[in-house]
């Protein structure tokens, strides 16, 4: 009882807060967290973040899910992209963005695609840390990043709210790095789920209202890319959560985790999984068992990246009759690996993934429709140029053709490879094809 009183009371005092601060779009409300000083617990329990004989909210777990019996239907659009990656080295895509000695704009990046990401929830995996030091100090690229502050400027003009920071580089500039990475997302009304500064913070769940549906998210991660040395042992109880991707062993944990979003409110359960191999268009068996014996656990949706390639997407039908929606690899969104030696072409196509959900006059909620708008990050390692020297662009790519201004014959055709790609990969059903 004692850790119902403090975690209910550390849940509303953070509604609270967001209710006097919040700078989200109106209908938007993120649980935010809030980072004090961290305070180091023990736990001895690494992989699952909930206590197996906790039971969370048992005081109300008779209580009716609308009290009132008012159910009000709804529909809502749910975005996925895959990963932010910068490269601020020499050619990369920092320097293009480059307008004065510490300064960027990287929205001319983003606005092709901006008119794309139109969703009540757009969500995009930040794959880097942000700005530790403050004034773009000390910028960085692999295998420790930093990068840019601008680059969050440019997500929210293009229409993102929220961020994965649960991923494989979230402390390769330290745990001070990803602190400062979740403060400056704050700053600019981004939310993010995957980084956690103490073990209060981690209990704090992320149950986002979209226009009248709780959407519940978390985040893990199978790898820190050899960075664990960076974080003490305390920090390494909470700062991200991890699994293995190898073996079902931390499947039951995650389940768990799944389980306590939804007996906090979550109608939808979002669950984002940094893992596999990069650089493979298909994830592999143990993959694939992971991702349906957690859609069977009561998972809706399931947001994977590491690939830096796209790989399938595919509906799991559980025994009721209901459905998650599995998204293997999101691959790259924003990113510029075309000076990979030798060069990947596929790590320059993407995808943004449309994921509609409706709530019944039942109070049933289900995942309707998924549709999958690929996408190419054209840079041409040929020298070729879109519209000046080197330029970088999210292009969408609509039955095969990349916008008409496009007139580059090599970039057009660049683009239905792309749009070919997608479609073998995908299947035909989930490409969508305007009416």
């Amino acid at each position: 009882m004692k850790k119902l009183i403090f975690l209910l009371t550390a849940f509303f005092s953070v509604l609270l807060f967001m209710g006097c601060t919040s700078t989200e779009p109106s209908g938007y409300i993120v649980d935010n967290h809030n980072y004090p000083e961290a305070d180091y617990y023990n736990d001895e329990d690494y992989y699952d973040p909930i206590d197996a004989d906790d039971d969370i909210l048992d005081d109300d777990a008779d209580e009716e899910p609308y009290p009132d019996g008012a159910v009000v239907e709804k529909e809502i659009k749910i975005q996925f992209v895959g990963d932010i990656l910068l490269h601020p080295r020499y050619t990369g895509s920092v320097e293009i963005a480059r307008t004065g000695a510490n300064e960027f704009d990287f929205k001319p990046f983003l606005r092709d695609i901006k008119p794309f990401i139109d969703g009540d929830l757009a969500i995009a995996n930040m794959e880097t840390p942000v700005d530790v030091m403050g004034g773009n100090q000390d910028l960085s690229t692999f295998p420790w990043f930093n990068v840019p502050f601008e680059i969050l400027d440019a997500l929210v003009y293009t229409g993102f709210h929220h961020l994965i920071f649960g991923n494989n580089h979230i402390v390769d500039r330290g745990f001070d790095g990803m602190v400062a990475s979740i403060n400056n997302f704050n700053s600019v009304g981004l939310g993010q789920t995957g980084a956690y500064i103490s073990l209060e913070d981690r209990d704090v769940p992320t149950i986002i209202d979209v226009d009248g549906i709780q959407v519940g998210i978390v985040a893990y991660a199978d790898s820190l890319n050899g960075n664990d040395w960076k974080l003490t042992p305390e920090q390494h109880l909470f700062a991200v959560r991890r699994f293995r991707s190898h073996v079902l062993d931390d499947v039951a944990g995650m389940v768990k985790s799944a389980n306590w979003l939804r007996e906090q409110g979550a109608e939808v359960v979002v669950m984002s999984l940094h893992w596999g191999e990069e650089y493979v268009d298909y994830p592999s068996e143990t993959q694939r068992l992971i991702a349906r014996k957690l859609v069977e656990g009561g998972v809706d949706i399931i947001m994977g990246n590491h690939a830096h390639v796209v790989q399938p997407v595919e509906w799991h039908y559980r025994e009721d009759g209901s459905r998650g929606f599995i998204m293997y690899s999101l691959g790259n969104f924003l990113a510029d690996q075309t000076r990979l030696s030798p060069p990947i072409e596929r790590t320059q196509f993407g995808k943004v993934v449309n994921v509609h959900i409706s709530r019944d006059s039942q109070g049933q909620v289900s995942i309707n429709e998924a549709t999958v708008l690929p996408t190419l990050a054209m840079r041409d390692w040929q020298g070729d140029t879109l519209r000046f020297i080197d330029d970088i662009s999210v292009l969408p790519v609509i039955n095969g053709e990349v916008p008409e201004f496009v007139t580059n014959p090599g970039i057009r055709d660049w683009g239905r490879r792309a749009y070919d790609h997608l479609t073998r990969i995908l299947g035909e059903d989930f490409i969508y094809r305007p009416n």
